[in-house]
């Protein structure tokens, strides 16, 4: 009888578990009808109400529903660019600000959005930009971003012939004078680079970027006070900006305040959990703190994004044996030793000689690697240097009161 009821429950559950998923999908084809039977211009509203909102979801259930209608409307597409990057969908993204430039060349938000979300390939960013200037030759955000992109590949000289073009006829434009000074700073004139930087800060006084990268160019001319008080006023004026916060935290490291890295990589790790090379300075910073436990999980999340990433493998390999774990240890450090050419080879062998013999309970007196070694190998020079490039936002709605479409 137990037996018989059980099997009857399990029926019941079959037989009620497709019909529960049959009605959600019904109810979503439901809504998406409804959606699709509203006015155009209904439905843009609406998009853009739920924009300012922050409601991504039902803002591109919409947005989808208005552009099937208006496939051809630059600014919708545009707003459907700006939702997917706010859901996480670069790709979808980038596609939605194609097509907006595709039927509005001159649209300079799909443009630059574009062009950032391209910045890993420049020469395409400079092609999407150079194509936009052909409708908008005097752009001074497309000309500034052009600059960036031309500098990205090296064409230096080209980069200072845009921004040139821009101080022609703004001669206030902060973000040119930012651009010239990664210009000059690329070719070693650090006094103009200088220049051309308190000339930004002038103008944009509260920009963190502009901060962080005086910081630097104090750095590259040995100041290290200066330096830390630059980084240190950056993260003052704007606490959710991270170049800052990694500077700093490199810094401390550099210099071996392990406490004051572990607290500035933290802050960077809080502002972009994304940026592996953050955890993995945060776990030196741990390690130096004495705190391997710790120290490996971050070397841990750091391989879940690059399994064969060579300091965070040996970091958790050193922090293993810290641990007292000596047979995870002696794997970890022969998966390090596996790699093609792993840097810190001689080291890694003799923790593995020391390892072998002790668990034969023969243990030798073996250095430790510490997180010296790895702050004394840090390249400052690397450092973030403080970009203000923010997403375009051009023709989106205020929040509270959905603007108008123009």
């Amino acid at each position: 009888m137990r037996c018989l009821f059980a099997i009857l429950i399990a029926s019941c559950a079959c037989a009620h578990a497709p019909q529960a998923k049959s009605t959600g999908a019904q109810a979503a084809a439901a809504e998406r009808q409804r959606l699709f039977e509203l006015p155009a211009a209904i439905l843009h509203l609406q998009a853009r109400e739920l924009m300012a909102q922050g409601q991504w979801e039902p803002a591109r259930a919409r947005l989808e529903a208005y552009l099937a209608k208006e496939p051809a409307d630059a600014a919708a597409l545009f707003e459907a660019g700006w939702v997917e990057e706010q859901l996480g969908d670069a790709g979808a993204a980038a596609g939605s600000y194609a097509k907006a430039l595709a039927n509005d060349g001159g649209h300079c938000g799909a443009a630059l959005n574009l062009a950032r979300l391209l910045q890993g390939t420049p020469a395409k960013a400079e092609d999407v930009l150079r194509s936009t200037l052909r409708q908008r030759p005097d752009e001074p955000r497309v000309l500034n971003a052009l600059a960036a992109a031309q500098r990205a590949q090296s064409k230096l000289e080209e980069a200072a012939s845009s921004v040139r073009r821009v101080l022609e006829r703004h001669p206030k434009d902060a973000e040119a004078y930012r651009n010239l000074a990664a210009i000059e700073g690329d070719r070693g004139h650090l006094r103009l680079a200088e220049s051309a930087l308190n000339n930004a800060r002038k103008l944009d006084p509260r920009d963190a970027g502009v901060l962080s990268s005086l910081g630097l160019l104090a750095l590259r001319r040995g100041d290290v006070v200066a330096s830390r008080e630059l980084f240190e006023e950056a993260t003052r004026i704007d606490a959710g900006f991270g170049p800052a916060w990694l500077n700093l935290g490199a810094l401390a490291l550099r210099y071996r305040d392990y406490a004051a890295a572990e607290q500035a990589y933290g802050r960077a790790i809080q502002i972009d959990g994304a940026r592996w090379e953050s955890r993995l300075a945060r776990g030196w910073a741990l390690e130096g703190l004495g705190k391997p436990r710790e120290a490996r999980a971050e070397y841990e999340k750091v391989l879940a994004v690059e399994p064969r990433q060579d300091d965070a493998l040996y970091g958790k390999a050193v922090a293993l044996r810290a641990e007292g774990d000596l047979a995870s240890a002696l794997a970890a450090f022969k998966q390090y030793l596996s790699l093609p050419r792993p840097a810190r080879l001689k080291e890694a062998q003799g923790h593995l000689a020391a390892i072998d013999l002790r668990l034969k309970h023969s243990p030798p007196p073996v250095a430790k690697m510490t997180p010296k070694d790895a702050a004394a190998g840090l390249d400052l020079s690397t450092l973030p240097q403080g970009s203000k490039e923010r997403p375009s936002a051009e023709q989106l709605p205020a929040v509270g009161a959905p603007s108008a479409v123009r």
